[in-house]
């Protein structure tokens, strides 16, 4: 197949969906990962799409957040080692607040695992759907909202406001980007709101993030990392965080790869 003709089919694609991953692209154009990883760094260059790890996604006006079925597909391994982590901070009858994030979704599936009877209070249809079909002791509490396909979740001001009327024993939240100087950071106005909000509402904050997160920032500042109690990572923070943490005694905890 000539590459005219591949970048025609990602582009379809793409389109399509809103995103594509390396390993279907190179099913469906039967050539190897490399070369659709080469055609996409080509199609980036010429302002059609934009990479990112296992494949690529059309950004959104005013949205530059990665599609919920791209960002499911990366780091699953360690996404599960983190929720391992995580789950170990809850206790029976305790009231948790998940976020959208596929990792809080990991965390999700793991307190399924332990048979947990909680109290679980998030704006993801994907942690609902998760537990609309099982026998489990937990109570879900869905806060609805204007609907986001693109993160699977409920975002928007009345979300934040549904989010008021309770109080958990502890929040988890994974925000894009993470910043010794400027904190937690969104790329959406209304999840970095929800995210807020659950934080506020919690008496433990546990900030559960993979080491790409630790890089940069995304458009919209929330919090700022000295209310988080716990954060929960990989690998070892960089020296600033890790100065930064034992200045405001933030415990630090890595997942076991």
């Amino acid at each position: 197949m000539l590459k005219i003709e591949r970048h025609n089919l990602i582009d379809q694609e793409i389109r399509k969906a809103g995103f594509v991953l390396v390993p279907d692209m190179s099913e469906m154009l039967q050539c190897s990962e490399e070369t659709v990883r080469r055609d996409l760094k080509e199609m980036e260059k010429a302002g059609k799409l934009v990479r990112t790890h296992g494949g690529a996604y059309l950004v959104e006006k005013y949205d530059k957040g990665y599609p919920m079925e791209l960002r499911k597909s990366y780091l699953q391994h360690t996404k599960e080692k983190l929720a391992e982590a995580a789950v170990r901070e809850i206790r029976e009858n305790d009231v948790v607040m998940l976020d959208a994030s596929t990792t809080c979704l990991a965390i999700a599936e793991a307190i399924l695992t332990r048979e947990l009877n909680i109290t679980l209070v998030t704006n993801s249809l994907a942690v609902c759907n998760l537990f609309s079909g099982a026998n489990t002791g937990i109570n879900l509490v869905c806060v609805g909202g204007t609907f986001r396909r693109r993160t699977l979740s409920f975002a928007d001001p009345n979300t934040a406001e549904a989010l008021r009327r309770y109080y958990a024993d502890c929040a988890f939240v994974s925000c894009p980007k993470v910043n010794v100087e400027f904190g937690l950071s969104d790329n959406h106005i209304s999840e970095a709101n929800v995210r807020k909000q659950m934080l506020h509402n919690a008496q433990k904050k546990v900030l559960v993030v993979d080491h790409t997160k630790l890089e940069g920032n995304a458009n919209i500042l929330f919090e700022g990392l000295e209310r988080i109690d716990l954060i929960i990572t990989d690998q070892h923070l960089p020296a600033d965080f890790e100065a930064y943490a034992a200045e405001r005694k933030i415990e630090v905890r890595y997942c076991q790869e």
